[in-house]
């Protein structure tokens, strides 16, 4: 064959080694920057929650009947932190970042299948799903939340009940609208909203500016992938895509509509919660453009890019997720350096430093008696009360906006779970095991869950992106006046 001089020759470079594929593995849409330590950072505080799960659980048989609440503790560390994230680091590596017509969770986890698509400004939809009795569902807060839970366990109305968050072109929907059952939000219709890229266009070239995901959800339980508490999703999702579609052109005659038939193939699978779901693969395209007449959207909504990655725009608010770590590691080290303090200032504690220190600073080497302990004592409280005040001020410059903050705070986390962790295996922690175990390392863990999520990377980054050019900004404008004066 290669006597041949006709036979094809590979266009390729055989003589090109293999790169390093972890930025590609780990490479997600939904984060504008994700150097090497935050992928390590990312990964090591998966592995901790798996350790820490592992642990407590391990404690909790210990405890007699507390052993049933830290049973639940278990469960709450395993499925609302471990198993995420877990989910989270393995679908970075497997699962395609393109569209196929598939949601994700934000555990990155498939979600519903998207089986609507819109020509439409953003004012018409809303239009014609007000008018055809749908209503906008509210964003998920911690209000919000605490709401759905109440009202589930009441079976009381919540029209405008949060949906959760599910992710496409690497970010969440832009909005939700639903409609409740029976006035029980444990069961509601309901669909989902992403504004398209800027020039993107579905497989085969069709232009459209929304994408939408429609079903049912006919209940409330427990998540088959992450044991978390969920709204359980109808199978026949094409169902709910004929409702909501035909909804909305009964009250609104002006829509109209074409069908891709066959547009993913027709499929049996399941959604982030485990729900079995199936679908003919058809799509729906509507044309909404006539309900509201005229020309109505702005240069931000026809840039969806813009819209959800303009640094400005992502500097300006710290997320929950900042907030709720910085918190939890200001707690721990308040409650650290109080334990701190409360050991010095025990009767008779300074008297014995007082007067063993001197001797234990010059017979450092040799004295292994009480003096040396004591003196080992207050290096160690010393060292924590430090570590605690370094802790806190890091929690501050994070909440204001530091990347590098976040970054040290995270390697101080890293640190101490590992010291404390290895106190705990070789049982010379200075505190009970459940104290260590279910305050320290707990907080700990879930601090670095939420120095780590999307959203407090993408917060820090832009916030330092913007500071950074502020600060080149007063460079120029003080290099051109000087200029000018001269």
């Amino acid at each position: 064959m290669h006597d041949d001089p006709n036979y094809p020759v590979y266009q390729g470079n055989t003589d090109k080694r293999g790169e390093s594929r972890i930025k590609q593995q780990f490479s997600d849409g939904r984060r504008l920057f994700n150097g090497f330590s935050d992928q390590v950072y990312f990964i090591f505080a998966g592995i901790a929650s798996l350790w820490l799960a592992v642990v407590s659980l391990t404690e909790a048989v210990h405890l007699s009947w507390w052993s049933v609440l830290f049973i639940l503790v278990f469960w709450g560390l395993a499925s609302y932190l471990t198993l995420p994230r877990m989910h989270r680091i393995l679908t970075n590596i497997y699962v395609p970042n393109y569209f196929f017509g598939r949601t994700q969770t934000g555990d990155g986890l498939l979600g519903d299948p998207v089986n609507l698509a819109l020509v439409a400004e953003e004012d018409d939809i809303h239009e014609a799903m007000t008018r055809a009795g749908w209503t906008k569902a509210e964003p998920v807060t911690l209000k919000s939340s605490w709401r759905i839970v109440v009202s589930s366990v009441r079976k009381s109305s919540y029209p405008e009940a949060p949906v959760s968050p599910l992710l496409l072109f690497g970010r969440q929907q832009d909005f939700a609208y639903q409609q409740e059952v029976d006035g029980n939000p444990s069961k509601r219709h309901h669909v989902r909203f992403w504004k398209t890229p800027q020039d993107w266009s579905l497989p085969g070239g069709k232009k459209v500016n929304w994408l939408a995901a429609a079903t049912y959800d006919n209940a409330v339980g427990l998540s088959l992938f992450t044991f978390q508490v969920t709204h359980k999703v109808d199978s026949d999702t094409d169902l709910e895509r004929d409702y909501a579609k035909s909804t909305i052109q009964y009250k609104n005659p002006e829509v109209t509509d074409e069908v891709l038939e066959n547009f993913m193939g027709d499929y049996n699978s399941r959604n982030g919660g485990g729900d079995h779901i199936k679908t003919d693969g058809n799509l729906p395209i509507l044309n909404l453009d006539d309900v509201v007449p005229g020309n109505h959207e702005t240069e931000t909504d026809r840039d969806p890019d813009h819209k959800h990655r303009n640094l400005s725009e992502l500097a300006k608010k710290a997320p929950p997720d900042v907030w709720v770590a910085g918190a939890l590691v200001t707690l721990v080290a308040l409650l650290q350096l109080g334990r701190t303090l409360m050991l010095y200032f025990r009767p008779g504690v300074r008297d014995n430093l007082a007067t063993d220190l001197p001797a234990a600073a010059s017979h450092f080497a040799t004295n292994t008696g009480t003096e040396f302990w004591t003196f080992v004592v207050a290096g160690a409280s010393l060292l924590v009360t430090a570590t605690s005040l370094i802790q806190i001020l890091l929690a501050v410059n994070v909440v204001r906006g530091h990347n590098r903050a976040r970054q040290i705070q995270l390697a101080l986390l890293c640190l101490t779970f590992v010291i404390i962790a290895v106190q705990i295996v070789t049982d010379t922690s200075d505190s009970s095991t459940v104290y260590a175990v279910f305050v320290l390392m707990a907080s700990q863990v879930f601090a670095m869950i939420n120095y780590t999520s999307d959203e407090s990377l993408n917060y820090t980054w832009a916030s330092t992106e913007e500071k950074r050019r502020a600060k080149t900004a007063r460079r120029s404008s003080q290099q051109s006046s000087t200029d000018t004066q001269d």
